[in-house]
């Protein structure tokens, strides 16, 4: 009985050591033969400093293979390759990862740890010395993950920071992952809100550094770049960051298609599935120094956050009157539950209304830009009409009046080359084509597109034959692009050959007087 309650004992220590461990990572690619090659030459080769510029300006095409490279047996012990960095004098934690001063620096060594540049050090150090090899490739590529401004790249550098063979490179890492901000964030977010303690304390000091441990502050870091926003919002559905509630709200309705469904998805991960983990409870301190008979929950849970948050929507928009209560803000000593104060809303369905709502009011006013780009192209005011058209387009390019406006696009684009303006005729054929690539005019607008494009490379003084030759070989009777093909046919050619051309016409001339003569004797 006794060994039976002692195995149950290790075994349940065995889930919960687990359980606070990191989830197990896919295994890393092979190293592709030209990454290796570069890596190679910053580890072997005689010209270390040029190698490792090769590395950094060409290393973006081999992100998984740099990641692999860091993650791999190494030959020098980390014995060896530590006391290389010791001897540049870097920052070096233990096989813990803990570093012998305080992480926490004031903002002066911050700022001098951040201008740390182990690269010069150790390109300094003797060539013979144990591991300086694999210590420069290693610190190259790190640099060249960085450069890479890859969002996985970032998730290669944090796991390396960790790794048995590579935690001896945690401050460069640090300071690397740092250096490609934004495109750091979507890792550092997910692992600020994992369950391992080490990761967590480091992702999170990352961010504090970076100043964008707030969740609206990293969405904002992402303004421009679609692909980091859709990220970082995917980090905060993955781990249902509670401070996010409403950031991601702030996003159900934006501009980008794309954007907007990746934050409806974050937002429906957060009021849909099993309810959250309570808050912890505690006594409040009230005036005069007593505590509550009862404890309060002493923050609200992100599903309770992204009620309040309907509630307040639905009721500006909706005019719905629903309640809002924070029992986090409640001091009264008096027993507070959220199921009997507050009748609870559904969840998913105040959000779809919302959503309902916002599409609505989307089409609205589309289709009053839809209807004053029309308006101004009936006018007579292609300029305008186009114009009003892209701001149409930039937002969603798939309309449903896509022919109608194509037709638009074709007309301005006619008035443009009539104006020799060959650049922007040709920018506006491509759109009329790609809004209607099986209209009556898509092979004349295609065709048009590549006859003003040749016509804009020969006003920079470039060769516009190709694209004047693809136009007649989309519409053989286009007589401008054939003429233009010709004349760029006939100035590529050498002038002795335009000589030779001009002597064979004059003698040819010269015969056919000479028949005429004799035909009339």
């Amino acid at each position: 009985m006794r060994f039976s309650i002692l195995a149950v004992i290790a075994v349940a220590a065995v889930a919960a050591a687990d359980s606070k461990a990191p989830p197990e990572k896919p295994a890393l690619p092979p190293v592709d033969p030209a990454a290796q090659k570069l890596l190679d030459a910053v580890e072997k080769g005689s010209d270390r400093k040029a190698a490792v510029d090769a590395l950094i300006k060409d290393g973006g095409a081999y992100v998984d293979s740099l990641g692999s490279y860091l993650a791999r047996t190494h030959t020098a012990s980390v014995d060896d390759r530590r006391k290389v960095l010791v001897a540049i004098n870097a920052q070096v934690p233990d096989k813990n990862g803990h570093f012998v001063t305080p992480e926490r620096k004031s903002t002066k060594e911050e700022k001098a740890d951040d201008d740390l540049d182990w690269m010069a050090g150790l390109l300094k150090l003797d060539p013979a010395t144990p591991g300086i090899g694999e210590v420069i490739a290693d610190d190259a590529a790190i640099r060249a993950l960085s450069a890479s401004h890859d969002i996985h790249a970032a998730q290669l550098l944090f796991d390396a920071a960790f790794g048995d063979e590579t935690i001896i490179y945690r401050d460069e890492m640090g300071r690397y992952l740092r250096k490609m901000e934004p495109y750091c964030e979507p890792a550092l977010i997910v692992e600020s809100q994992g369950k391992n303690y080490d990761r967590k304390r480091y992702a999170t000091y990352q961010l504090e550094r970076l100043d964008r441990q707030e969740p609206g502050k990293a969405l904002y870091s992402a303004i421009g770049d679609e692909a980091l926003t859709i990220a970082i919002l995917d980090a905060f559905k993955a781990t249902h960051h509670r401070e996010a509630v409403h950031a991601v709200w702030s996003k159900v309705n934006a501009d980008s298609p794309r954007v907007r469904a990746a934050a409806r998805a974050a937002w429906m991960a957060y009021v849909t599935g099993p309810p959250p983990p309570p808050a912890p409870r505690k006594k409040l301190q009230l005036a005069g120094g007593k505590l509550t008979k009862k404890e309060k929950p002493l923050w609200l849970t992100y599903r309770e956050l992204a009620d309040n948050e309907l509630r307040k929507t639905s009721n500006e928009l909706l005019h719905t009157d629903y309640p809002i209560v924070d029992p986090t803000l409640d001091d009264r000593d008096a027993e507070w539950t959220h199921e009997k104060k507050v009748d609870p809303i559904d969840l998913e369905g105040v959000s779809k209304q919302l959503f309902e709502y916002y599409d609505g009011e989307r089409a609205k006013k589309d289709a009053e830009s839809w209807t004053t780009a029309k308006a101004l192209a009936d006018k007579g005011d292609l300029a305008g009409a186009t114009a009003a058209l892209d701001r149409l387009l930039v937002t969603n390019p798939d309309r449903p009046q896509r022919a109608d406006m194509a037709k638009i696009y074709f007309a301005a684009a006619k008035k443009l080359e009539g104006d020799k303006k060959w650049a922007e005729a040709s920018a506006a054929y491509s759109k009329a084509n790609g809004l209607d690539p099986k209209g009556d005019k898509a092979g004349d607008a295609l065709a048009a597109y590549h006859y003003t494009l040749g016509k804009a490379l020969e006003a920079q003084g470039k060769d516009g034959g190709p694209d004047f030759r693809k136009a007649v070989a989309l519409r053989p009777d286009y007589a401008p692009a054939k003429s233009a093909a010709h004349e760029a046919e006939m100035r590529g050619k050498p002038v002795w050959m335009l000589y030779l051309a001009g002597a064979a016409a004059a003698v040819a001339l010269a015969l056919l007087g000479v028949a005429m003569m004799r035909r009339r004797a």
